[in-house]
């Protein structure tokens, strides 16, 4: 009965999409492990060489001692002395970052890593403090400037104030405990900085720095203008604020920021830090409001530019392979659709074989967008496949026309994932179109069809097909 032939290809035909499913979750996993090595390369490179970088704005440090009452082991009070820290920010900061960006610096075989070498200049101005009755001991004041990886610098920053440049030293405990190399001008060197500390002073200060994908800058001054520019095109913005103005175009960008509430957060925040670990998140540019990790009391902190492989092969492959299934779907719709229409029965196994051919092409697309640009790979995976896909069906629809009638479907197809896959923003919008525009083409060919009909109808006699001499 023709009526259950028509219910078993349609079991089969659900039978093979699902498989084809399945097989889309191996490929994707396959493309999970090409971007696992990858991430490992850079994992490799932040361990060996250099890592994405988190400054914080400076700020000064002055020592005083405190008569209190303290407990010895015995739990019995006695009179002590402590010592604590008064923080003073910086009344504003203007910075400025011109970053050099490259992705030849470090690669290995076809990975690749995105780096940057940044020109970063600041003015700004110290206020006169609001001193309390306090033991200050002045001549343990320091200006620290905390750098997450000094691996980066090319030369010690510099603050010229009082019409003298003094170089920032490396911290003698280093940066293996907190993240951070808490660089410092002390007093105790410089004398006469005790005198500018106490009534202000203004400075400029200047730095080249080095890192991997990422820079943070943690303002901590009262107010802070921030004007970030460089020779990338796809930069991401994240943090505690976004920038006022932003704009990219011919491989440039150029980015500013503005706020008078951010420096005295963080400088608080720094302050608070009840731990190693909680400084250490810094660097990343999350603060921990508790003692505690918890995603819950994670905040971002800090303002931060990360440059983005503007073609990512993994990440563009893997969405391709999110709307592998509509297409198989589609082009065995298609087939069903021939079938009815024109009588002529595919077998199961010519359906696999198209399937397996639509799988072939995102293997291709992976491999071959390794090693050259996405677009190219792309345009030589479609043709190879879709030419295949198109002689293979000459023979099965016993003609040429329809062969060439699904080719120019299957181009179509991959030629809107394509487009889908360059308008990340719209995509839900296009497949929506494209959803209601391919539902309308299918109701508009078969509205005539008499389905119970077809059903009832006779298996017609196919005739044999001898190509043309």
């Amino acid at each position: 009965m023709r009526s259950s032939f028509l219910t078993l290809k349609i079991i089969a035909i659900v039978i093979l999409v699902a498989l084809f499913w399945v097989g889309l979750f191996f490929i994707s996993s396959l493309v999970s492990e090409r971007q696992g090595y990858q991430k490992a390369f850079l994992q490799e490179i932040t361990q060996n060489n250099i890592s994405p970088q988190t400054i914080i704005s400076p700020y000064i440090r002055v020592p005083y001692l405190e008569q209190t009452t303290c407990l010895d082991e015995q739990k019995v009070a006695h009179a002590c002395t402590q010592e604590h820290w008064m923080y003073v920010s910086a009344d504003s900061t203007q910075w400025q970052s011109n970053f050099d960006v490259k992705n030849d610096q470090y690669k290995r075989t076809i990975y690749r890593a995105i780096s940057y070498q940044a020109n970063l200049t600041a003015k700004g101005i110290f206020q006169k403090p609001t001193l309390e009755n306090k033991n200050y001991q002045w001549e343990k004041a320091e200006i620290l400037f905390p750098i997450h990886d000094p691996r980066g610098l090319a030369t010690q920053p510099t603050l010229k104030m009082l019409n003298k440049n003094y170089a920032f030293e490396m911290s003698p405990q280093g940066n293996d405990s907190t993240g951070f190399d808490f660089m410092r001008i002390s007093a105790q060197k410089h004398p006469e900085l005790i005198s500018a500390i106490q009534n202000g002073f203004a400075f400029d200060l200047d730095a080249k720095i080095a890192g991997l994908g990422k820079f943070t800058l943690i303002p901590t001054s009262r107010s802070v203008t921030y004007q970030a520019k460089g020779n990338w095109a796809d930069a991401k913005y994240s943090g505690q604020n976004l920038p006022l103005e932003k704009t990219s175009a011919h491989q440039q960008f150029t980015a500013q920021w503005k706020n008078i509430a951010l420096g005295h957060q963080n400088l608080n925040k720094l302050i608070n830090c009840e731990n190693n670990e909680c400084i250490r998140q810094l660097s990343d540019g999350n603060y921990i409001k508790n003692s505690e990790y918890e995603s819950e009391n994670n905040q971002k902190i800090g303002l931060s530019t990360e440059f983005l492989d503007s073609v990512n092969v993994y990440t563009q492959t893997d969405r391709a392979i999110k709307y592998g299934i509509v297409i198989i779907i589609i082009t065995f719709g298609c087939f069903f659709l021939f079938e009815v229409l024109k009588s002529l029965r595919i077998h199961p196994i010519q359906y696999s074989l198209v399937a397996m051919a639509q799988g072939i092409f995102f293997v291709l697309l992976l491999s071959i967008s390794e090693y050259y640009a996405f677009a190219w790979a792309y345009v030589v995976a479609c043709i190879a496949c879709v030419g295949l896909m198109t002689w293979y069906l000459f023979f099965v629809m016993k003609g040429a026309k329809p062969a060439m009638l699904f080719g120019i479907i299957l181009s179509t197809l991959y030629a809107i994932m394509y487009m889908l896959l360059q308008s990340s923003g719209k995509t839900f919008l296009i497949g929506s179109i494209i959803s209601f525009v391919v539902l309308a083409v299918v109701m508009f060919i078969t509205r005539h069809i008499d389905w119970y009909q077809i059903s009832n109808r006779p298996e017609r006699e196919l005739k044999s097909y001898t190509p043309h001499q």
